[in-house]
């Protein structure tokens, strides 16, 4: 029997993209759903969302129409709370289907043991940013934020997020994010000997890396410069490719 491969992919921004890369990704998932068993968001699909009492953040209607034809037609979509979208709802689960993930999980995907995290708050010197997370996910905050006008809410998040006014390769702080993210996640493996592999994303910056006895640490990357992506089939090795002129490629660490 075919197994049919997972895709795993990660910090889109959608709402900070330029068109030409908002439809290389939308491009990409709907190549995608024509051969996945399912398709994995790690986290930051959007730049900025909350579901208000009115209304949700404008701009994402055709996005998301493409992610509710492709749960529609039969592929599961799962996205991770990442820092940028956490406050996902029941407008993406029940009016679009994406099923939503707040936390780490672990799962079992194609015969590997996967621990997979967005990667926000995991390494050495997180402390500072553990305690503005818990405020800004507190129930108390999220609440009164929910009572904005979504446009008003959206350009809100928007100056707080600033990903569209960030220059276009990743900065020395995001490569030594990386670097911080990449040591946790082998001392995890070697801490954890039955985890296969940890995906993680956040970074910007996409890596694959193995370890003794098949082992492996992957960073999914993103598509504000990268445009990269995971795939995982059984009894293959994980594999990372960019997604370049409507096809994948091979991704080569530098």
């Amino acid at each position: 029997m075919y197994n049919k491969p997972i895709y795993l992919t990660s910090d889109v921004h959608l709402g900070a993209l330029n068109d030409d890369d908002e439809s290389s990704f939308l491009n990409w998932i709907n190549w995608a759903s024509t051969n996945a068993a399912q398709i994995i968001i790690n986290g930051d699909l959007f730049d900025f969302w909350f579901e208000f009492r009115t209304g949700i953040p404008p701009g994402y209607q055709n996005s998301l129409s493409v992610l509710k034809a492709v749960i529609q037609n039969g592929v599961p979509v799962t996205l991770l709370g990442g820092n940028h979208d956490w406050w996902a709802g029941r407008y993406l689960q029940e009016e679009v289907g994406i099923s939503f993930e707040p936390d780490p999980l672990l799962l079992n995907l194609a015969g590997y043991k996967v621990f997979m995290a967005h990667g926000d708050g995991l390494g050495h010197g997180t402390k500072v940013y553990k305690l503005v997370r818990y405020f800004l996910r507190s129930r108390v905050l999220t609440n009164l934020f929910s009572l904005l006008d979504p446009s008003w809410g959206s350009w809100i998040g928007a100056q707080v997020s600033r990903t569209k006014q960030k220059r276009l390769q990743p900065s020395s702080l995001e490569h030594h994010q990386s670097e911080n993210l990449k040591k946790w996640a082998l001392n995890k493996l070697k801490e954890e000997p039955n985890y296969d592999l940890i995906v993680l994303g956040h970074t910007h910056i996409p890596w694959i890396e193995r370890i003794k006895n098949n082992r492996y640490y992957i960073n999914t990357g993103d598509w504000l410069h990268n445009r990269t992506f995971a795939i995982l089939n059984q009894g293959e090795q994980p594999s990372l490719y960019y997604w370049k002129n409507g096809r994948p490629s091979p991704y080569l660490p530098e």
